[in-house]
């Protein structure tokens, strides 16, 4: 069997069929066979996804419900800002309820649906470890009786509350409640898809890109002025002008709630990026904007711009590989 990817939105994949997804076919369970899902969307628009489904069955097992996995950024807060609904000839029409914490999957060891999703899916060839899996099941069961029938996942989901602009691969997964992420010699009962890269404009905040490689990465993504923070300056994505340095600085401006700026920019020890191995040519140093910055309990730093500098401080690497500074803007959640 085959699955083909139908996108819709304000800019078309044409070239969809050529595609490479990441997608897990069932042989005698649940197939994702489509998904019509906009290219780009605004920071805040409700969007329509429909996730086409095939279910056939073998067997006398069951009944069982449907499980549906829905991948997305952990800022988007998807849980308060879903609704999902199915429809099938078969089964009619109806809900799928989120799944809490006290539901455990049959063959998940224990795992939540969501932590289950994560360990065996990951996150979905995103770069950004700030993504979810939001599990949801069907108000009604079917029987594994020998028949197939189709149907649709209706999504219905408020984009970018955490008022970002974005590109992320979205994911989609669905199983049954009596078998989860398993096969046996009946064939696979689950089905996976990860579309191409997902936009959303019209933010105010960062531009986060979860689908290429970035030249510097903070960790967390999100975070406050007094949590601690681990950049990463990676070598290998671009040719730059520090790549022959063998030593690498952080040079960074704050910007604080009172309206103040604060520049370190000094090759010391406090600033120096630790090359990760011998000849990885990623560099990292971990940093508490607070004290790095020796900002006063009254102040708080909203944002940080930074560059990273070669031992003399005359070479800087900015965003992009520009001379634009690296953005970084304080928030939790």
């Amino acid at each position: 069997m085959r699955s083909y990817l139908h996108i819709k939105g304000k800019n078309l994949w044409r070239a969809c069929a050529c595609l490479i997804l990441g997608i897990v076919l069932a042989c005698c369970g649940e197939e994702i066979t489509g998904v019509d899902q906009p290219a780009t969307a605004t920071v805040g628009a409700t969007v329509p996804i429909t996730v086409h489904i095939n279910i056939p069955t073998a067997g006398n097992g069951g009944p069982d419900n449907l499980i549906f996995g829905f991948l997305v950024p952990k800022g988007w807060k998807a849980a308060q800002n879903t609704k999902v609904t199915y429809n099938s000839p078969a089964l009619g029409g109806g809900t799928m309820t989120l799944l809490t914490d006290a539901t455990l999957p049959k063959n998940g060891g224990g795992l939540t649906w969501p932590a289950y999703m994560k360990k065996t899916f990951g996150i979905g060839g995103n770069l950004i470890d700030d993504m979810e899996w939001v599990a949801y099941q069907s108000d009604k069961a079917y029987s594994h009786n020998g028949n197939t029938f189709s149907g649709d996942i209706l999504i219905n989901i408020k984009v970018g509350a955490d008022n970002n602009n974005m590109l992320v691969k979205l994911g989609y997964v669905i199983t049954d409640s009596g078998n989860g992420f398993t096969s046996d010699g009946n064939g696979t009962y689950y089905s996976k898809v990860i579309t191409p890269c997902f936009e959303v404009t019209g933010g105010a905040g960062d531009i986060v890109d979860f689908c290429n490689p970035q030249l510097t990465i903070v960790d967390p993504p999100k975070s406050l002025d007094n949590d601690f923070v681990t950049l990463t300056f990676d070598g290998t994505v671009a040719n730059t002008q520090l790549g022959k340095e063998t030593e690498v600085y952080l040079c960074a401006t704050a910007y604080t709630s009172d309206g103040k700026t604060i520049t370190v920019c000094e090759q010391t020890d406090k600033t120096r990026m630790v090359q990760t191995s011998a000849t990885s040519k990623r560099y990292q140093v971990t940093i508490w904007p607070k004290s790095f910055f020796n900002t006063t309990d009254a102040q708080t730093i909203t944002k940080m711009e930074y560059f990273i500098t070669d031992k003399a401080g005359t070479t800087k690497v900015g965003y992009g590989n520009t001379p634009a500074p690296f953005v970084y803007t304080f928030k939790c959640g």
